[in-house]
């Protein structure tokens, strides 16, 4: 793997012997769950070889290029993959699907079944059940992260099929943009969700898939929890009074998803947690939006969405989002101004365990750790999908 002379996990909290042994035995023998996983890679384990291979393919689409290393897995010529994965810690990673028709629901769940026949060690997350099974199993359980930007009136149905497949357990209402169900955090104007919107979270809580606003805009969150049956959550994002971002929640709506019994994870994406003038930001700055949140709505409604860094080698990120910000819904004032940045203390996901390490150093205790670490998500998927 790259960065071989690089040490993981050990960002200096100043933790006492006593507290690094905790933190770790937490890390270890807790259910951990990242409610966006774009793990186990990192452009730290891109070798001369590997950047080799993907630049011969002479591809900078996203979906390939992101997919190439654990298809190289599949294939069984990357064991480093599973490796990377019992290194992070991780018990139930998410993995995508875009809701836009059926064909690309299909496509999603052949991948899936890919992985699943290829790795022993992975089976599908339906139940809360499946998760606690891994994890005493040491093994891992995939679940279904997807949106909604795409899917169009008509076609609710896909919700099921999705779900059936096993792909879809979570559903982001509305990526950054304006769809069908609502609006996204970093449109102009947000009105809410639509007529169809609603039939959607209606159609969610019946099937049994968990209703997402961490890409939505505020009164599309608000709706949405108004709306829902069931628990609602902001799988990655973060505190507004903190630091205000168009991808932040207001204390209302943060107020608002607590209240139906949901969770907010809260992302290490550095450029939606410190501004292009801070010289290094560091995993304090998570913690920071961690102890916000538990002081205003209680640590059981606190998670960890880490959605960052991408499995994709520094030159193609450059090459793939470079000049295309607008593309992904994000303007020159959101300060994304290098694409490869990331926060010290968490540049690969062997950096899972800081984040424990760092909960550890605030002072909570060992049953609140273990809740914002995985055991907080686990409850609302138990009580949406049993």
């Amino acid at each position: 793997m790259g960065s071989e002379d690089r040490v993981y996990g050990t960002f200096d909290f100043g933790l006492s012997a006593e507290q690094e042994e905790r933190a770790r035995r937490l890390h270890r023998d807790s259910i951990v769950i990242d409610l966006l996983f774009q793990g186990p890679c990192s452009p730290d384990v891109w070798t001369d070889e590997l950047i080799a291979e993907i630049d011969a393919i002479g591809s900078t689409n996203l979906y390939v290029v992101y997919t190439f290393l654990m298809d190289k897995a599949i294939s069984g010529k990357y064991p480093e993959y599973k490796e990377l994965m019992d290194a992070s810690g991780v018990t139930a990673p998410a993995t995508g699907c875009v809701l836009k028709d059926k064909e690309s629901v299909l496509a999603a769940a052949h991948q899936a079944a890919r992985a699943l026949n290829a790795f022993p060690w992975m089976r599908r997350a339906r139940t809360a059940g499946d998760i606690r099974a891994a994890h005493a199993a040491g093994s891992q359980a995939v679940w279904g992260l997807s949106q909604t930007n795409l899917l169009a009136p008509g076609d609710l149905g896909l919700i099921e099929v999705a779900h059936d497949l096993g792909v879809l357990n979570t559903v982001d209402l509305a990526y950054n943009s304006m769809n069908y169900v609502g609006a996204g955090c970093t449109e102009r104007y947000d009105p809410g969700l639509s007529h169809f919107g609603l039939q959607f979270v209606k159609r969610c809580n019946d099937v049994g898939v968990i209703v997402d606003t961490a890409h939505s805009g505020r009164q599309t969150t608000l709706d949405a929890c108004a709306t829902s049956r069931y628990p609602v959550v902001a799988t990655h994002t973060s505190a507004d009074a903190v630091f205000a971002h168009d991808r932040a929640k207001s204390d209302e709506e943060l107020r608002a998803i607590a209240g139906t019994g949901g969770v907010i994870g809260v992302y290490v994406v550095p450029f939606f947690l410190a501004s292009p003038d801070d010289p290094n930001p560091t995993i304090e700055l998570f913690l920071d939006h961690v102890d916000y949140i538990s002081d205003l709505v209680g640590w059981e409604h606190v998670a960890m969405g880490t959605d960052w860094p991408m499995p994709l080698p520094n030159h193609v990120m450059e090459a793939v989002f470079s000049g295309r910000l607008d593309e992904f819904g994000f303007r020159p004032e959101h300060g994304i101004d290098n694409i490869t940045r990331t926060l010290e203390g968490f540049r690969d996901y062997r950096d899972l365990v800081n984040l424990t390490r760092g909960l550890v150093s605030r002072g909570y205790n060992d049953d609140q750790v273990r809740g914002i670490i995985g055991e907080n998500f686990l409850r609302v998927f138990e009580t949406v999908n049993g």
